[in-house]
């Protein structure tokens, strides 16, 4: 055993899924479990996490050299130098972090003092895009709003509403989302880059104006970056076909939430179904207006979680500790550290 593979490991929350692949692990390193149900807040993870450190401290052993973020703990965001400081002043060189998104983790600063970030990128893959397609038909047929009316004991609706608030569905031919092609409809799509025409399959990139004008639904699919924040904004709604249908399973900040809520009340936008928000768990009041709400599916960003998902996004976070431990760089390292100085 190397001296690397020697230090200690922290882990909040334990393997729940991959279970023996975890206990293997477990066997092979020296491994400290916080236990997820210690962890209620953003407060409670700094809190254990100092524990966790001082601990060691105060009885000679040697400081942690990694952190495994497990599944479910990107809510209490950020996990910036207030959260993760005493690790990584005391020698924590990786933190592998569960999700394909990493916007809840101050990459630079974690870059800053020379410690690398692992995600799970094709964990969820699968799922999410499952979970997006769920979400269009549930959006374009009315499901959230059907449901609603039957659990309030209405049947099919209230026949003194107007007929724009009955539950009704639209068919979906010829409109716009990655794997609705088996339904025979047109699939378009804009990115930063154009996919090689082979990955396409089928598929016709666009711009961005060409986009909003032409679909029927507008799926959110992008990373949050500052180019893609608000994205979906006042500009981008005004481009738009009125009675569009407009899903999210990417990052809510992407969609001005401001925006949408008036959207929704002038019907630019006539239903929207919303994995993420923009300030997530909070939920914008508009939104939960019930003038508004019955045009409005919600999840609490859940969509691409499966049962698969999570044991391939735990294996996933083994394996970029075991790729670190034996002197390497992880696969799914996503900053490059300056080892020259």
């Amino acid at each position: 055993m190397t001296e690397l593979q020697a230090r200690p490991i922290l882990a909040l929350g334990g393997g729940p899924f991959a279970v023996q692949e975890w206990q293997v692990i477990c066997g092979r390193y020296e491994i400290d479990t916080i236990p997820r149900a210690e962890l209620t807040d953003r407060a409670s993870v700094i809190k254990a996490i100092a524990a966790a450190v001082a601990t060691r401290a105060a009885a000679g052993k040697p400081p942690y050299v990694a952190l495994i973020l497990f599944l479910g703990l990107s809510s209490f965001r950020p996990f910036n130098e207030n959260v993760l400081g005493p690790l990584t002043k005391n020698g924590c060189r990786l933190i592998c972090g569960g999700g394909t998104g990493y916007d809840f983790v101050d990459i630079d600063w974690l870059t800053s003092q020379g410690v690398l970030y692992c995600n799970t990128p094709t964990a969820f893959t699968v799922s999410t895009a499952n979970g997006a397609l769920m979400l269009i038909l549930a959006v374009t047929r009315a499901a959230s709003q059907s449901e609603m009316y039957v659990k309030a004991g209405k049947w099919r609706g209230d026949a003194s509403l107007p007929a724009g608030v009955l539950p009704l569905g639209h068919d979906i031919e010829g409109m716009t989302l990655p794997k609705l092609d088996v339904f025979g409809c047109q699939v378009i799509y804009h990115s930063r880059r154009r996919v090689p025409e082979s990955e396409e399959n089928g598929a016709r990139y666009v711009s961005m104006d060409e986009l909003l004008a032409v679909s029927d639904v507008i799926s959110v699919n992008c990373p949050l970056t500052p180019e893609t924040r608000h994205l979906l904004g006042p500009a981008a709604f005004f481009k738009m076909k009125t009675g569009v249908f407009v899903v999210n399973t990417a990052r809510g900040p992407i969609i001005d939430e401001d925006a949408l809520v008036e959207a929704l009340r002038s019907g630019k936008v006539s239903r929207v179904a919303l994995d993420v928000f923009e300030r997530e768990p909070i939920i914008h009041p508009g939104l939960l207006d019930p003038s508004l709400s019955h045009r409005v599916t919600f999840q609490p960003h859940m969509t691409g979680v499966t049962v698969q998902g999570c044991v391939k996004g735990e294996l996933e976070l083994l394996k970029s500790l075991e790729e670190f431990l034996e002197g390497g760089r992880p696969e799914y390292a996503v900053n490059l550290i300056d080892s020259s100085g």
